[in-house]
C-alpha cells in the first residue's frame, strides 16, 4: 500500500495543506515546532483514527477552528481507496470512498502504518498498559476480527465490573447473570489469546536475528506474560483456568469491584540473555530493542499481508550512532514507503536522501516536494 496524497484541514497547526507523496522515501525537514511531526500524526490518525500523542481527539483541531478533517488517497496493487476522518465536538466520523463506516473496527486495518517515535522507548520503560496498547494496535492492523473481539471483551469487562459492585452491595442479586457474562467473556478471551500467542510466536522467530544485526548482541526474546501462567496457546486449558480463577477469587473481586484475572492484565517482557531489559539493559540497548521489535512488526506484517505498512519515523536517527543507523537502513527496501521527519538532513543517510522526495516546513507552511533535485513547487 502507498499513501499517494494527504489533505489536512484545521488539523493541529495547519489551516489547509495538501501533500503528494513519493512511493519511496519522503523526508520532511523543519525546526522543532514547525509542524513536521503533525504530518506524521495526521497519517497515523488517518490509519488508526486516534493520535499517537494525545488522548483527547479535540486537541487535534486547530486552536481557532470548530472541526478538522483528514483525507487520504491510498493506492494498493490493483485499486485505490479514499479515506476520510472528520472531527468535531460530537466525535469522529470515518469514511471509505465517501461512504460512512459506522464501526471504527471496520475502518481500521485497511490503511496500515508502523511508527518509530522518540518516545517508543516507553514500550520498555513504561507501564503494562502501554505495551498492551502497542500489541493491540499491531495485531488489530493485521486482523480486523481481533479488534471486534477485543471491543466485545472490553464491553463485557465493563459490565462484569459494574455487576460485581452491585453484587457486593446486594447479596440477594442474581449470580446467574454473572455466570452469563463469564461465559461470554470466555468466548472472546479464547479468540484474543489465540491471536496474541500466534503474533508473539511470529515475532520471536525473527527478532533475535534482527537485534543481533542491529547491535551485535544475542539473546533477545519477547515473552507474553499472562496471569494464566501458560506459555503457549491451549484453548481447553485457557477455558478451565479462567473459569477456575474467576470462581476461586470471586470474593476478592466482589470486595474490589473489579475483574482481577483476564487478558486485560497481560504484559510483554523483553528479555536480553534471560534478564529483564527494563532493569538490566542500558538506555541505548533499550532503544535498539524497541527498534528491533518495530522492524520485526514490519516483517511479520509483510509475511501475513503480503505487503508492508507505511513506515513513519519521527526524528529517530538523532538518537542513534552512525553504525547502528546504517544497520537500521539496511532493512528498508524498494517495497516500503517511508516518511521521515528531521531537524537536520545531515543526520539522514545520503543514500536515503538522494532517492527521497524532500519537503521543507516552516511556520506551518510546506514547501518543496521535489525529488532528486527537481523542484515540484509549493504544496
Amino acid at each position: 500500500m502507498r499513501l499517494k496524497s494527504l489533505k489536512l484541514v484545521n488539523f493541529r497547526n495547519y489551516e489547509e495543506a495538501t501533500i503528494e507523496f513519493s512511493d519511496g522515501i519522503n523526508i520532511f525537514i523543519g525546526e522543532n515546532g514547525a509542524g513536521k511531526t503533525n504530518i506524521l500524526e495526521g497519517i497515523y490518525v488517518l490509519s488508526l483514527t486516534k493520535s499517537s500523542r494525545f488522548g483527547d481527539y479535540m486537541n487535534l483541531i486547530k486552536f481557532d477552528a470548530l472541526n478538522a478533517s483528514l483525507i487520504g488517497e491510498v493506492a494498493y496493487t490493483d485499486y485505490t481507496k479514499w479515506y476520510q476522518i472528520s472531527i468535531d465536538k460530537t466525535g469522529k466520523k470515518v469514511y471509505i470512498n465517501k461512504n460512512q463506516i459506522k464501526r471504527i473496527s471496520d475502518y481500521i486495518s485497511n490503511f496500515c502504518v508502523t511508527t518509530f517515535l522518540p518516545n517508543d522507548i516507553e514500550i520498555i520503560k513504561g507501564s503494562p498498559s502501554i505495551r498492551r496498547n502497542v500489541l493491540n494496535i499491531q495485531i488489530g492492523e493485521l486482523y480486523n476480527n481481533y479488534l471486534k473481539n477485543l471491543n466485545e471483551y472490553n464491553s463485557l469487562l465493563k459490565m462484569r465490573n459494574e455487576y460485581l459492585k452491585r453484587l457486593n452491595i446486594n447479596s440477594m442479586a442474581d449470580y446467574k447473570y454473572l455466570d452469563i457474562i463469564n461465559e461470554k467473556m470466555l468466548e472472546s478471551s479464547v479468540k484474543i489469546y489465540y491471536f496474541r500467542f500466534f503474533y508473539i510466536e511470529e515475532i520471536n522467530k525473527i527478532i533475535p536475528g534482527i537485534f543481533k544485526k542491529l547491535s551485535g548482541i544475542s539473546g533477545l526474546k519477547v515473552e507474553y506474560i499472562n496471569n494464566l501462567g501458560i506459555d503457549f496457546y491451549d484453548e481447553d486449558k485457557i477455558r478451565k483456568i479462567l473459569l477456575l480463577k474467576w470462581k476461586r477469587n470471586l470474593n476478592k473481586e466482589l470486595m474490589q469491584g473489579m475483574t482481577i484475572f483476564g487478558l486485560h492484565r497481560d504484559d510483554l517482557l523483553f528479555s536480553l540473555a534471560n534478564h529483564d531489559a527494563k532493569i538490566y539493559a542500558s538506555e541505548g540497548q533499550q532503544r535498539m530493542i524497541v527498534i528491533a521489535y518495530k522492524i520485526a512488526e514490519l516483517l511479520v506484517f509483510k509475511k501475513i499481508k503480503g505487503e508492508y505498512p507505511v513506515l513513519l519515523l519521527d526524528d529517530v536517527f538523532s538518537e542513534i550512532d552512525i553504525k547502528k543507523r546504517n544497520n537500521i537502513i539496511k532493512y528498508f527496501n524498494d517495497e516500503m514507503q517511508v516518511v521521515i521527519t528531521t531537524t537536520d538532513i545531515e543526520e539522514i543517510d545520503e543514500n536515503l536522501v538522494k532517492n527521497a522526495r524532500i519537503y521543507k516546513i516552516k511556520n506551518g507552511m510546506i514547501k518543496g516536494g521535489h525529488k532528486n533535485g527537481r523542484r515540484k513547487g509549493t504544496r
